[in-house]
């Protein structure tokens, strides 16, 4: 198996959700971490809660920011062995014709610019150092597509066909580059798409059990953990009860 102490791995979207359960995760396998997300209040929650025995560098920064790879380059980017893109969200369901494109250039930002900016950046120091480990947080909407969802499904596609072309540009260099993609995920994932709409949030996970946070940290882990010479190029992981993102049966 890969022995995960001491490796310094970086999350994006650390302050909730999956990053914070994959936080919590790797804590446990002896990872120093690098935690980023806007919110500090939130990350500095989370660091008290791993304790003081976890070694944890805050990064209270906002991904979409052009001089992020700058900032991370004085605080990790140099000898870091763990990149998880996690970071992302969606923004409402309206169909095209009466969507917001404020909210298309968010997502695009986010889901897309600012995932592949921070991949340009680690990318050259983990080939210089000898290898390292990327794992993009993805989505069944990288495979599939819904109405009301055509700009996140189409940056999802864009993360996967990225993944998916580093990982032909890196075979054979150390550089393990892998994909996970689940479908429902009890997050605030949905309280963001709807902004902040809580009833229509919880209404996504009402009579049905989703996946929850720790179950995709822990799917995460074991694909960190395989022997160096194994790659799990993608994990597509649902619910018992969702067949597609379209697709789900609720209890009566």
């Amino acid at each position: 198996m890969n022995n995960l102490m001491n490796k310094r791995v970086l999350i994006t979207g650390a302050s909730a959700g999956i990053g914070r359960a994959l936080a919590i995760s790797l804590s446990k396998k002896g990872c120093e971490l690098f935690l980023l997300a806007r919110r500090k209040e939130k990350l500095e929650e989370l660091k008290n809660e791993l304790g003081s025995s976890v070694k944890v560098t805050l990064i209270p920064h906002d991904i979409n920011d052009k001089n992020l790879p700058e900032v991370l380059k004085k605080i990790c980017l140099e000898d870091l062995d763990i990149l998880i893109n996690n970071a992302g969200l969606a923004l409402g369901r309206d169909k095209v014709e009466s969507a917001n494109f404020e909210d298309f250039e968010t997502m695009i930002q986010t889901n897309v610019i600012s995932n592949f900016r921070i991949i340009h950046a680690v990318v050259p120091w983990m080939l210089k150092k000898g290898g390292g480990d990327i794992v993009n947080l993805c989505s069944i909407a990288g495979h599939y597509t819904y109405p009301g969802g055509s700009v996140y499904t189409a940056t999802k596609h864009a993360v996967h066909a990225f993944t998916k072309t580093l990982r032909e540009e890196t075979a054979g260099r150390n550089l393990r580059v892998m994909l996970m993609s689940p479908g429902m995920v009890d997050t605030e994932f949905s309280t963001v798409r709807f902004k902040g709409d809580k009833a229509s949030a919880d209404a996504v996970y009402a009579k049905m059990q989703p996946l929850m946070p720790e179950d995709i940290a822990r799917m995460m882990t074991f694909m960190l953990e395989e022997p160096r010479h194994v790659v799990i190029d993608e994990i597509i992981t649902m619910p018992m009860a969702q067949g597609s993102p379209t697709t789900i049966v609720r209890n009566p």
